[in-house]
């Protein structure tokens, strides 16, 4: 899992730098272009490294891999329709939110039946403060997250009782972390 996401980064990037100098860009192109509020925005972000973590803690539940795919594909068919002016810009934030939260709840039910929820939560908000707001690098991010996981799994604590009293602490206390730095960032 790990390696497909490094592969991911790294075609996108090259995807990205290519197509910045072949292709004049008009319009939105990413959830920051959009026109919401910026603790929206930031917050709507901050889902993308969650599903980043549950990739990395991957299972064989058909049903996250169709949400993932479903989210990426109504999310390109909404900026589609934004675009070819069908949808306001608002329309448009509205179903990128649903859909991230569709794909979250399958997501989250999937943590929860392994016992992980409260562990990914903390890796998925401490991964988007540690990226959005310290500005860390994203292949040193992902490849500390992908040695931390492995190094918990082959201790076999990667789960919500390995951490008993800490899981549900390490649970809010990440998510102050996201959201104070969202206020942060943007007050």
């Amino acid at each position: 899992a790990a390696f497909c996401i490094g592969l991911t980064m790294v075609s996108a990037d090259w995807i990205s730098l290519w197509y910045k100098s072949h292709v004049e860009v008009k319009g939105n192109r990413t959830i920051r272009d959009l026109t919401a509020p910026k603790w929206v925005l930031y917050l709507m972000s901050s889902a993308q490294f969650h599903a980043t973590v549950h990739c990395l803690l991957t299972s064989n539940r058909l049903s996250v891999q169709i949400a993932a795919l479903t989210v990426v594909q109504l999310s390109a068919f909404g900026m589609t329709l934004r675009r070819k002016g069908f949808i306001s810009q608002k329309k448009g934030v509205l179903l990128y939110a649903m859909v991230l939260v569709l794909g979250m709840i399958v997501i989250f039910d999937d943590l929860r039946r392994r016992s992980l929820f409260n562990v990914a939560i903390f890796f998925g908000n401490v991964a988007a403060v540690l990226r959005m707001y310290c500005g860390m690098d994203k292949y040193v991010l992902w490849c500390g997250v992908a040695i931390v996981f492995n190094y918990f799994l082959r201790q076999g604590i990667l789960n919500d009782q390995a951490f008993d009293n800490l899981s549900p602490i390490m649970h809010i206390s990440s998510w102050l972390m996201l959201l104070g730095s969202c206020y942060l960032k943007h007050s």
